[in-house]
């Protein structure tokens, strides 16, 4: 189970023609590419949710990101985003702030690199969320740890998230001189690793997707746990 291989040209070509005329032009590639990144979704959802139950509910359209930008509060008046994307959420439901699977395909967008990004965790979790997850990992630093330091996770993700920001200091309502400190200092818990290019048009990339998101599913749980009043 492969993209369709008119993906990153497609997103290459709108990258340079990012305007209503060239996109209605080009609509049948893009309903193509669409069509086969909703096939691959449905694959990706049926192989992951044993390993994560949570995501039951997922579907392949309920969990793939519009195309179009929001321009509303947005000096960027392109119309268009250059990649396409789905995440798998927590509780079925696309939802921003909640733990799941995330996978985009094109140009480098986002402050992601490269043009396959995967990646699981949280991203902009709300303040209750955020606060819940820095007490679990305050409670249980030694599981924490270990999920960090699983081979498969190192392999992927290394010893860093994936973050908008990252305090300087211990937050409020901790020890500043608490030994694992660092790691209540995120503000997002989410991993993002980006995919070798000699992947993207192998038989082989599938199963590379399935593999990075296993990885990600204990940390996935760890938040969940964290979270469970709030989901």
């Amino acid at each position: 189970m492969k993209p369709n291989p008119d993906t990153l040209p497609f997103f290459e070509e709108l990258e340079r023609n990012n305007n209503r005329e060239w996109f209605n032009a080009n609509r049948p590639r893009w309903e193509a590419i669409k069509h086969d990144f909703e096939e691959l979704t449905a694959h990706v959802i049926e192989a992951v949710q044993p390993y994560d139950p949570s995501i039951a509910g997922c579907t392949a359209k309920n969990t793939q990101y519009r195309i179009y930008r929001d321009l509303r509060f947005s000096p960027d008046k392109r119309p268009y985003k250059c990649h396409i994307s789905f995440f798998l959420a927590t509780g079925g439901r696309k939802q921003g702030g909640m733990p799941g699977y995330y996978l985009q395909m094109g140009q480098e967008d986002y402050g992601l690199q490269g043009n396959c990004t995967l990646g699981g965790g949280i991203f902009m979790p709300s303040p209750e969320a955020l606060n819940a997850i820095r007490q679990e990992i305050f409670y249980n630093p030694d599981e924490f740890k270990s999920i960090m330091s699983e081979p498969r996770y190192q392999r992927y993700f290394g010893d860093d998230f994936f973050t908008i920001h990252k305090l300087s200091r211990v937050p409020k309502g901790y020890p500043a001189d608490w030994p694992d400190g660092d790691l209540l200092k995120y503000k997002d818990y989410c991993t993002m690793h980006t995919v070798p290019a000699r992947y993207l048009d192998s038989d082989d990339f599938f199963d590379y997707i399935i593999d990075v998101f296993r990885a990600s599913v204990p940390l996935n749980k760890f938040i969940q746990k964290a979270m469970y009043e709030l989901i």
